[in-house]
């Protein structure tokens, strides 16, 4: 019974590429990748922002970066959002749930190679959280879904609870950087259970756009007397969304 109910959602939902959503065969035990992309996963190349994880030619730092006071020390990301937009936007707003585990083992597979000290390093695993009624909407919080590849193969404390969002604002994606900043200023708190005090937190987020909500995340989390934060993403957005994007935070870091 389980094997035609496999068979059947095989027929109606047929495996694609994890990347470039390219049909795959069936009778192939590679159900994540189509041939192309597996001979050359388009992972973000070594010359990196160490703060955002973006592209470089040249330096540690983006511009961008250069000019933004972060909360968080440290930033990576496995690929553009150029790359993967489509994958994203199927897994957010369409449904494709199931693309999940294979965007999750790529996630991982990323961090192994390129940041595996930062494992021994991190204390806690957390994502950016959804407000409860857009959760209830989605049905799930997509960056809990690409995590559980990276907890169950790093054997990770993972407490995805533990920031709260206490405001269901408006959708960042469509506001411009400025008002991204003011859309989600205070408003997230922790959970007050957990004792986070000199904690290295590792803080998950599905795309680095201007960075506003990882940097208000972290804020709250050294508020609540965490030690540092990192985080790292799926994509990072290789351009600047306006002229402002690289405003300074160095005014609103402590409040």
């Amino acid at each position: 019974m389980k094997r035609f109910k496999n068979m059947m959602l095989e027929f109606l939902f047929p495996p694609r590429c994890a990347i470039c959503g390219a049909l795959l065969d069936i009778t192939k035990p590679e159900r994540r990748l189509c041939p192309k992309c597996k001979a050359d996963i388009p992972f973000l190349k070594p010359e990196r922002c160490q703060v955002c994880g973006r592209h470089i030619e040249a330096d540690f730092v983006c511009h961008r970066c250069k000019m933004t006071d972060f909360a968080f020390t440290k930033g990576a990301a496995a690929f553009s959002y150029e790359t993967m937009r489509e994958p994203i936007a199927n897994l957010k707003f369409h449904g494709y749930r199931h693309d999940a585990k294979q965007l999750g083992s790529l996630f991982y597979e990323y961090f192994e190679k390129n940041y595996k000290e930062w494992v021994a390093w991190t204390d806690i695993l957390t994502i950016v959280p959804l407000h409860e009624n857009k959760q209830k909407y989605r049905g799930f919080n997509q960056v809990d879904l690409l995590c559980r590849e990276l907890v169950e193969q790093m054997s990770i404390c993972y407490l995805p609870h533990l920031i709260q969002r206490q405001k269901d604002t408006l959708p960042q994606s469509s506001l411009q950087p400025e008002q991204r900043r003011e859309n989600i200023r205070n408003v997230f708190t922790l959970d007050k259970q957990v004792d986070i005090t000199d904690k290295h937190i590792l803080l998950v987020d599905d795309i680095f756009t201007t960075g506003s909500t990882l940097h208000e995340c972290s804020k709250a989390l050294l508020r609540g007397g965490a030690a540092e934060v990192r985080v790292y993403c799926l994509a990072v957005v290789e351009h600047e969304i306006a002229q402002n994007s690289t405003n300074s935070y160095k005014n609103t870091r402590q409040s």
